[in-house]
């Protein structure tokens, strides 16, 4: 937001300055207006020539005082300079020596506010734009159209295009909105931790899955399962038959080499 004086009072200031321009060439030479010296057949006399001295001294002064008014309201006008900017990094301000711009960061700034105060000078109530520091150090100690008043600097806010209300509210937005990002780049991300595990078929009570992703098992307490009991009993009941006794007659039979019977000729006289 920028704020800048208010065109009517320029333009007021250079129609006067225009008049004091006119009002003094009228009392030095051309007396359309003003009364001329005293004379006699367009003769001076002693008094006429003193009046002259005077109406040249008065009409150099109007000269001198429009030429400035109206050059310098003609100047405004024209480059139309910003008595105030809110910008990214504080509020820019034209209190330096010969009117520079002089930037208020707001890492010093405390509190901005608008405020109506009496003029010092001629007792009139004045608009005026509090901004309230926190170091005046290095800021202008005389500055440009404003004053100190302990940590406050005031700035004269009288004829602004912004009301210096709306001009305070705008600078009270910027201003938290950068401490809001101020706080965001010092604050420190959160450590987070977190741990998995996962119950699957085959795996006991005591086995967990740590945080790396590695199976942690209880040795301990780990037993056979009933798969192993079961290969054991198979192991003892099932014993090859070639491994059974010779001398067992059953095996014989079961092997299929039986002796035969005898022939009953042969067994006869």
């Amino acid at each position: 937001m920028r704020a800048y004086t208010s065109p009517i009072r320029l333009f007021a200031f250079g129609l006067l300055g225009l008049l004091l321009i006119i009002a003094s060439i009228d009392v030095m030479f051309a007396h359309w207006v003003s009364t001329e010296p005293e004379n006699t057949d367009g003769v001076l006399t002693t008094r006429g020539h003193a009046q002259q001295r005077g109406d040249i001294v008065w009409g150099a002064v109007m000269l001198g005082t429009g030429t400035v008014l109206f050059g310098g309201a003609l100047i405004e006008l024209v480059r139309r300079k910003p008595q105030a900017v809110i910008s990214a990094g504080g509020i820019a301000l034209p209190m330096g020596k010969h009117g520079d711009d002089v930037t208020v960061p707001w890492s010093n700034i405390r509190n901005v506010r608008g405020d109506l105060m009496e003029d010092g000078f001629d007792g009139a109530m004045r608009e005026q734009l509090v901004i309230e520091v926190l170091d005046p150090n290095g800021l202008p100690p005389e500055p440009h159209n404003a004053e100190w008043r302990g940590d406050e600097l005031l700035v004269d806010a009288e004829n602004w295009t912004k009301g210096v209300g709306e001009f305070a509210i705008a600078a009270q937005g910027a201003l938290g909105h950068y401490r809001r990002v101020d706080e965001i780049k010092h604050m420190e991300a959160p450590s987070l931790t977190w741990q998995t595990s996962v119950a699957t078929a085959g795996i006991g009570a005591e086995e967990q899955v740590a945080p790396g992703g590695e199976v942690e098992v209880d040795e301990a307490e780990t037993g056979p399962t009933a798969s192993d009991d079961g290969a054991a009993g198979d192991a003892q009941t099932h014993t090859p038959s070639n491994e059974m006794s010779g001398d067992d007659p059953s095996g014989d039979v079961l092997s299929g080499d039986a002796p035969e019977p005898p022939d009953p000729e042969e067994a006869s006289p």
